[in-house]
């Protein structure tokens, strides 16, 4: 099926589902997924996100990647991959890694790839950021590694732990595990507050340029990818202020409860899927994907300033009271 494409002329490929708000750790520059407020219906069911996934695969949305929240606090997390897997996507999961090993053996043959988040390997530093303990995800990552699972490793670059993305590369090279190194976005926080976690990523690029082997760039939002000694690729991504970025994008989102989301900075255009879902109208679901995609836009453009960071927090808070 040839995928949708904008005005912008990015086709729509790839979903990002939050399958729940609920999480174990309360890491402290938790955005939600963009999602300032509560759901306001149940969790759709696994049946449910099988049904979305059936429709909107038939629109050429081929990739999803499911989240939370933590999606494997969810007692039923491997029936809603395996509905989405057999409606005909490919599926990846974003976790904590704290319940990976529980359900590492049922999950190995459903994902193409499990993306763990690992913000330090200091437990004292890593429960400062997380409020989580370090012991069980690195006790996930070596089951789900047992397992064959393709792993990738998201880490976070924060004022906390920036002196220690040596220590993560190693560690990711060392296990032949991918690595994501991200820069934090202001969502979720007082512009303040971002600017005492934030850290520059120059550092860590030019550590990057300098030992890499091979530069390259994802065709997913244009990210930029270093192949080191190792044979790990180590990508990094820069989500504010990044128009590149933005005009490669290829995705959606959807809510835990149904709603379609054009971006992860905007909530000004939320559409409802849920009466669709639930009364399994594949039409109006059609109808709705068509309509999302109609007003999918770049929301870093070229002529953007820095000054969005101020902007991209004012709107979340805004939205936030009014929704």
């Amino acid at each position: 099926m040839t995928p949708l494409i904008d005005r912008y002329g990015r086709p729509l490929t790839h979903m990002r589902i939050s399958v729940t708000l609920r999480c174990n750790h309360r890491c402290i520059f938790c955005h939600h997924e963009g999602l300032p407020f509560k759901i306001d219906g149940n969790e759709l069911s696994a049946q449910d996100w099988g049904f979305v996934a059936s429709v909107a695969s038939s629109l050429g949305i081929k990739y999803y990647k499911i989240t939370g929240g933590e999606p494997l606090v969810r007692n039923d997390i491997v029936d809603v991959v395996r509905a989405i897997r057999e409606s005909g996507g490919i599926v990846s999961i974003v976790t904590n890694g704290s319940l990976l090993s529980k359900y590492a053996g049922e999950l190995a043959e459903l994902v193409s790839h499990i993306n763990v988040s690992l913000h330090s390997l200091n437990p004292t530093v890593f429960y400062r950021i997380t409020r989580g303990r370090l012991e069980p995800v690195l006790k996930g990552i070596e089951e789900a590694l047992h397992h064959g699972i393709k792993l990738k490793i998201d880490y976070v670059v924060l004022a906390l732990n920036n002196n220690e993305y040596t220590e993560i590369i190693n560690y990711a090279s060392s296990h032949g595990i991918d690595l994501n190194i991200i820069e934090l976005i202001p969502l979720g926080m007082p512009l303040t507050e971002y600017q005492r976690l934030h850290a520059p990523m120059d550092p860590i690029e030019k550590y990057l340029e300098k030992i890499a082997v091979k530069k390259d760039r994802k065709t997913f939002q244009n990210r930029p990818t270093y192949i080191l000694p190792s044979g790990i690729e180590v990508t990094v991504i820069k989500g504010i202020c990044n128009p590149e970025m933005c005009l490669h994008c290829t995705r959606i989102r959807m809510s835990p409860d149904g709603k379609i989301k054009t971006c992860i900075y905007r909530n000004d255009n939320l559409l409802d899927a849920y009466p669709y879902i639930k009364s399994r109208d594949e039409t109006g679901l059609r109808k709705l994907f068509i309509k999302a995609n109609s007003l999918r836009e770049p929301f870093f453009k070229p002529e953007k300033t820095p000054e969005a960071i101020q902007s991209v927090n004012d709107r979340y808070h805004l939205e936030k009271r009014s929704l």
